[in-house]
């Protein structure tokens, strides 16, 4: 058995007061339920190591949990608006994002907040609606961003009527605050390098590590006494970590790689992630969300070349599909928190790999796309519904094209 230790906020998150002139509330999540949180969780495997630490260290993750609460169609509840960063990290990402082109003095993200159900909404209702058990499913954000940077989209799937883990892989990420308030850095002297055999390398190690913290995580979810512990009202027998997994970019890679190592994780979504994994491909259901300039194409930069290594080795249901005006940081909340802060980004950088990496769609339909799609797949792989939003182009959909 693994060795581990959980570590659990006293509260599940900062509210911050409803008379606050100067809050910001990102969109109430679009779908039929209410979405609690716990924000932060803590889990440490001592049987691992951390690859990209300076020194020897155990596997020390950060995760969070959006649950449903309650149906919104049948019952009226309270909600809060909870800060979207701890504040140490709205302060770093106020530096971090100025750096790149965002027009983001000190205080521009700790004024941020996500609609949520109010603790005693959570507490009364919980995640469990009678005769309803909602399934897991597990997130990873890319390299060089926190996963506190995809919140929204993950609150929007949960409000579809799922469980969403997502994971912090320290080192990895920009930031991770642990519950004693340190903070842990990109190791920038094994990711930020132009040697890309040596940066496919440490990508390489990075999704190995990765798919087995997916795995370790689910390990710790099938604790029924702990389950209870994180989610209010969880039913009895705790979560079904029968699930399948999305990411962006890293988090995508390992999202295909976790699928012939985990029997448990029943497919894959990469959101414009490059491919390393089984030489051998995989038979689970995969899918490929691409920008509007990441196609297969084995003349391409190297994520394309991976998607085309890779689609022949993909013999089980698989999809591609692109969303147009859309660049790599799309696939995050950016452009939604982008808009609802009034932010333009630099566009002379913002298309560039030293910039925000935000195409020209709007935020909030960013974020209708990628969650309606991700909801689908989803939908597909655990619960086994067809939806016509993966059989190809819909009207209600115009930007997304799928690629045969």
């Amino acid at each position: 058995m693994l060795l581990f230790t959980l570590l659990l906020a006293i509260n599940s998150a900062v509210t911050i007061a409803s008379s606050s002139p100067s809050q910001v509330v990102l969109p109430k999540p679009a779908g039929r339920y209410l979405v609690g949180q716990t924000a932060s969780v803590e889990l440490i495997d001592y049987s691992r190591v951390q690859p990209f630490a300076p020194g020897p260290e155990p596997m020390r993750l950060e995760i969070s949990l959006f649950y449903p609460v309650i149906d919104q169609r049948h019952h009226k509840a309270d909600f809060d608006a909870v800060a979207y960063f701890p504040a140490a990290v709205a302060r770093f990402e106020d530096a971090a994002l100025s750096d790149i082109g965002v027009h983001a003095p000190n205080g521009t993200f700790s004024k941020l907040a996500l609609h949520l159900a109010s603790d005693r909404t959570c507490q009364r209702s919980g995640s469990h609606q009678p005769g309803v058990d909602f399934p897991l499913a597990i997130f990873m954000p890319g390299e060089g961003t926190t996963r506190l940077w995809y919140s929204q989209i993950a609150a929007t799937v949960a409000s579809n009527g799922y469980i969403v883990s997502t994971i912090d892989p320290p080192y990895n990420v920009d930031v991770v605050e642990y519950l004693d308030g340190s903070l842990v850095l990109l190791n920038k002297t094994v990711w930020d390098t132009e040697d890309y055999e040596a940066l496919a390398r440490t990508a390489y190690v990075g999704i190995q590590s990765q798919a087995q913290d997916v795995s370790f995580v689910l390990d710790q979810l099938s604790n029924v006494t702990l389950a209870r512990t994180l989610v209010p009202n969880l039913p009895a027998a705790g979560f079904n970590t029968t699930t399948a997994m999305f990411g962006h970019s890293l988090g995508g890679s390992t999202a295909y790689s976790i699928l012939e190592q985990d029997a448990r994780v029943l497919g894959g979504l990469d959101m414009d992630g490059g491919l390393f994994g089984p030489g051998n491909g995989t038979d689970k259901p995969f899918m490929i969300m691409g920008c509007s300039n990441h196609t297969r194409d084995p003349d391409g930069d190297f994520t394309q070349i991976t998607w085309a290594a890779t689609w022949p080795n993909l013999t089980g249901w698989r999809r591609e599909i692109t969303i147009a005006d859309t660049l790599h940081y799309d696939f995050s909340d950016y452009p939604v928190v982008f808009e609802t802060l009034g932010i333009t980004p630099n566009l002379t950088i913002a298309s560039s790999s030293q910039g925000t990496q935000t195409g020209t769609l709007e935020g909030h339909r960013v974020l209708e796309i990628v969650t309606s799609y991700v909801t689908a797949f989803l939908d597909l792989v655990i619960e086994g519904k067809n939806s016509p939003l993966l059989d190809g182009p819909v009207a209600g959909f115009p930007e997304v094209a799928f690629q045969y």
